[in-house]
């Protein structure tokens, strides 16, 4: 950790050197990475998955364990306690209404955290099944189901969802892949953090919902096939600075810094994986950064000050940080936040 430290010194030191060539960007900049260095001094190997996003939660009514950036439909100040609760939940929604869940759907959903998710889909769909990389959110996301009596219609999986096609069990892969069964996918802010990149993911939900369009065609059913998620993307073509602090900040959060790229080049992936429009896919992008970003940097802000409080009493630098870091990337728009939808449907 020491080690660390130095090099966040040296790093700092050196590109203060430049800041006659790159100015006020240089000087926000380093700003950002003195304020987030908290939220990364305790990123130990495996921790930035861990249980400590429960504080975020702290006076929710009733308690959850939410864990994305939240979908925030009013403008927010740091006058009032905003309820996070409620903003992630309505980030979960949105997705879901992109998606057009329904009780006729079939569903893997990616990246459920602790689940507060899994409770709200299994409700919308016929059968659901959740997967998270971590044993301890499985545990715990399963231990939700089950108090919400839902697991008759769905199942908690602990899978890495980085590369499906390889990694996968065998029957859940003739499941969705065989067999067809699973009509829709989710991703729920996550997908920015897959390793190496998103690519074998995107391949294998192509694989997956051609062959549940296909067998929900052949059933004379009509289908109604699609992939929805929330995730983040380049916002602009970023300059030598801005592109430094985006490596580094990836580096320390253990995010591929490949992961973001602009719109273009995602619908290009897209494309490369199969969903193509000569193929009857239908890619749409919306951008709610202005949902995103503001009410959750003003939120984490707020709780980091105590003067709601709460935060005085955690240690909540970690997050703190994070939130100087997404404001930067609203003042400057280098990472922007979408709901993609890719859709193909042939009606009844």
């Amino acid at each position: 950790m020491t080690s660390f430290r130095v090099t966040i010194v040296l790093l700092t030191a050196k590109i203060t050197c430049a800041s006659a060539v790159y100015g006020g960007i240089i000087v926000t900049t380093t700003a950002v990475l003195t304020s987030t260095y908290h939220f990364i001094d305790d990123a130990r190997a495996g921790e930035v998955y861990d249980l400590s996003h429960v504080m975020l939660n702290l006076a929710a009514d009733p308690p959850s364990t939410w864990n994305n950036m939240g979908y925030w439909s009013t403008p927010v100040d740091c006058s009032t306690v905003p309820d996070y609760r409620l903003a992630a939940e309505s980030l979960a929604t949105k997705l879901s209404d992109a998606a057009g869940l329904s009780r006729a759907d079939r569903v893997i959903d990616v990246g459920i955290g602790c689940g507060d998710q899994s409770v709200l889909y299994s409700r919308l769909v016929g059968q659901y099944i959740g997967i998270t990389s971590l044993e301890a959110h499985s545990d715990i996301a399963y231990a939700a189901l089950a108090k919400s009596d839902m697991l008759e219609n769905a199942h908690i999986l602990t899978l890495d969802a980085s590369d499906p096609l390889n990694t996968w069990p065998s029957d859940l892969l003739k499941t969705a892949v065989v067999d067809g069964c699973v009509n829709k996918v989710l991703a729920l802010d996550c997908l920015y953090h897959f390793q190496p990149s998103r690519e074998k993911f995107f391949k294998f939900v192509n694989v997956a919902l051609e062959s549940a369009f296909e067998k929900r065609i052949q059933c004379g059913d009509g289908a109604d096939v699609c992939f929805a998620a929330e995730d983040l993307l380049k916002g602009r073509e970023l300059n030598f600075s801005q592109q430094l602090w985006m490596r580094l900040i990836c580096t320390l959060a253990r995010t591929p810094f490949k992961n973001f790229i602009s719109v273009q080049e995602y619908t290009k992936l897209l494309e490369d994986s199969g969903f193509t429009k000569d193929r009857g896919w239908n890619v749409q992008f919306e951008d709610i950064s202005d949902h995103v970003f503001p009410g959750l940097s003003n939120f984490l802000e707020l709780r980091g000050s105590g003067q709601d409080g709460i935060g005085k009493y955690l240690r909540f630098e970690r997050f703190t940080g994070f939130g100087k870091v997404i404001r930067w990337w609203q003042d400057f728009g280098v990472v922007k936040a979408y709901i993609v939808t890719i859709h193909k449907t042939v009606a009844r």
